[in-house]
């Protein structure tokens, strides 16, 4: 960690922009090593209740407005309340970082690493509200990165790296992915062709994602035709291809059955139904899902239902 006087011109280079040449920081790997860098905790300037939940209203640790940051290095530094507006990034490491509440406006991040850094609370799709401009995440690393309670507007993401990283609670809104790979649980987790009110923002059309090595816990894939998706296929999942009339088809067969599990799964298959689009290849279900609703025995029956209309 450097002293607290290199600490501090460090940060007010970085703050106004400026070139780190002159200072005494070592080059490692191509890198300024600003490894545990630290930046003040943000000051909380009120508590106050509201609905009944705790609010702490802080003041940003710092603002820092068109900066272009290049071949930085912070491993492990503690950056919390953060404020990235107009920036552009590239080649910066952020591995074990302190982020929480980071807030990122029209900002493109290019070749950077956040492998298990702490980004609880990120405001990672924030958009520029004069420009609509957004976020660019280009060929960026969230290995087992926390991202749980990140909010999203709409962002873009190429070619980015979710493996192990903790996706949990999210609503990726107008985000769009392209050349992405998540792998690990991902739970309660929502995509969209496009979010609500997202008629400024590209369509995201899930070009090239593969979640084959991802477990889906309450995932939705809402609008999208999923025909450049790699979804997974083993026994955690159930696998449903040609879905509007593969849906039609297990439905049609249940109202057969009517039986009381035979109007359950009616209900189940149907929670997600006004999302489905009328080209859409594919579709998983989670089978711990349904067995936490349903029961182990509405498993058999569904993958007896989808064996039958398999057949011509």
């Amino acid at each position: 960690m450097p002293h607290e006087s290199l600490n501090l011109e460090i940060w007010s280079r970085l703050i106004q922009g400026k070139s780190l040449e002159g200072l005494a920081i070592d080059i490692i790997d191509g890198r300024f090593d600003l490894n545990g860098l630290e930046l003040p905790e943000p000051e909380i300037l009120r508590r106050f209740q509201l609905h009944g939940i705790l609010i702490n209203e802080i003041a940003p640790s710092a603002i820092i407005h068109n900066a272009k940051w290049q071949n930085l290095d912070f491993t492990g530094s503690k950056m919390n309340g953060v404020r990235l507006i107009g920036c552009e990034l590239n080649n910066c490491i952020f591995e074990r970082c302190q982020l929480r509440d980071l807030r990122v406006w029209a900002t493109t991040f290019t070749g950077c690493s956040f492998k298990k850094a702490n980004l609880r609370e990120a405001a990672l799709g924030a958009v520029d509200v004069q420009s609509d401009k957004r976020n660019i995440y280009s060929q960026v690393d969230f290995s087992e990165a926390d991202l749980r309670g990140t909010a999203y507007k709409a962002a873009a993401f190429e070619g980015c790296v979710f493996r192990n990283a903790k996706i949990e609670g999210i609503d990726f809104d107008s985000s769009t992915f392209s050349d992405c790979v998540f792998e690990g649980e991902l739970r309660d987790v929502l995509f969209y062709r496009r979010g609500f009110e997202g008629e400024a923002f590209p369509e995201n059309e899930m070009i090239n994602v593969d979640f084959s090595r991802a477990k889906l816990r309450d995932v939705g894939f809402r609008g999208l035709s999923m025909e450049r998706v790699k979804l997974p296929e083993d026994a955690d999942h159930i696998m449903i291809k040609n879905v509007p009339a593969t849906l039609d088809k297990l439905i049609a067969a249940l109202k057969q059955q009517s039986d009381t599990m035979a109007k359950q799964l009616i209900a189940f298959l149907s929670i997600d139904r006004k999302w489905i689009v009328p080209n859409q290849a594919q579709a998983v279900i989670n089978v711990q899902d349904l067995e936490e609703t349903l029961g182990v025995a509405a498993v058999h029956r569904l993958r007896e239902l989808l064996q039958a209309a398999k057949k011509p």
